[in-house]
């Protein structure tokens, strides 16, 4: 039986092996490498004798390497391992896995450190990509979930005023047409137009055109239900929805909103500008009971009857209107 000397072995597994190895000393310089080190970094192994450490990492590497040098040095710790960056003779960075441990001597002092690393460089890399692609797709899907919900609020809401539009109060009267059938409670429709609109925009602009139907908008809120809805149904134009009413309830509220709108005054740019409304309410229950379409055109006759007979009026819808 063949018997080995622990040494060579040791030698013989240092220059034989296919990871690349070097041993320096506790400053960092190196003392000696093997034929893969020379191999992955490109300088020979005399070369590698003039250098230390620090000159084959990157700059702003070599504090941390500087610190991890003294830990081991120091005896802190015996090992470790990281991820590093090598650079190599022609000036290329790779990766590596590197292992890290320390060398006594005979009498149990540190003289030295052993770095072991295999190149992880396509590893690092596509980790990289793998990151980078993830951090797209997450910036895509926000992008397109913020779009999503962008789309869904146009489709919902007027842009100016923040009010339901047109589509979706059209589909809250089919629905409170049909609620009726279960409940048996009226409701009301009310449609409202600002009165002589065409001359506030064309004495002052339609900037104040639009501060006016914003400061409408917020009068409206303030004096409606919970449960009431209103939506710009077009241009000057608004509906009231007021369910679980009397008509008496809903013409009480509506000519409360039109006496506020009539003792508002807005302020552009120095002048005051006074608006009245015009409303015209239709009640639904047993007696009246159209279709949500017919609903609406008994408003908008109510609506007209006001507005040729005055303005800055409510007027109920009646048969014969």
């Amino acid at each position: 039986m063949q018997s080995w000397k622990e040494e060579d072995l040791y030698a013989r597994v240092f220059y034989n092996a296919l990871v690349a190895m070097e041993i320096t000393d506790t400053k960092g310089n190196i003392i000696l490498v093997n034929p893969a080190w020379c191999d992955s970094l490109g300088w020979t192994s005399n070369e590698a004798k003039s250098l230390n450490v620090q000159d084959i990492i990157p700059a702003e590497e070599q504090q941390n390497c500087a610190r991890e040098i003294d830990k081991l040095a120091s005896g802190t710790v015996s090992n470790m391992r990281k991820e590093r960056r090598y650079k190599r003779k022609d000036g290329t960075y790779f990766w590596t896995d590197l292992y890290s441990s320390v060398l006594f001597d005979d009498s149990g002092k540190v003289t030295g450190i052993l770095d072991i690393f295999v190149n992880i460089d396509m590893q690092v890399i596509s980790e990289k990509v793998q990151g980078e692609l993830f951090q797209s797709l997450e910036n895509m899907n926000r992008e397109l979930t913020d779009a999503n919900m962008n789309l869904n609020r146009q489709a919902k809401y007027d842009s100016l005023t923040g009010l339901y539009n047109r589509w979706v109060m059209e589909e809250m009267l089919l629905k409170e047409s049909i609620r009726y059938v279960d409940i048996q409670r009226g409701f009301a429709v009310a449609m409202t137009d600002i009165d002589d609109f065409k001359k506030v925009n064309d004495t002052y602009g339609h900037d104040c055109g639009d501060k006016v139907l914003v400061k409408l908008t917020q009068t409206f809120m303030q004096k409606i239900r919970i449960a009431d809805s209103v939506c710009r149904w077009g241009g000057e134009e608004f509906l009231f929805l007021f369910p679980d009413t009397t008509e008496a309830g809903a013409m009480i509220v509506v000519e409360r909103i039109r006496k506020s709108v009539e003792e508002m005054t807005i302020d552009y740019k120095g002048n005051a500008i006074k608006v009245t409304i015009t409303v015209g309410i239709c009640y639904y229950d047993a007696h009246n009971h159209p279709d949500s379409k017919e609903l609406v055109k008994q408003a908008d006759k109510a609506l007209y009857e006001g507005k040729t007979s005055g303005k800055n009026k409510v007027v109920l819808y009646q048969v014969g209107l």
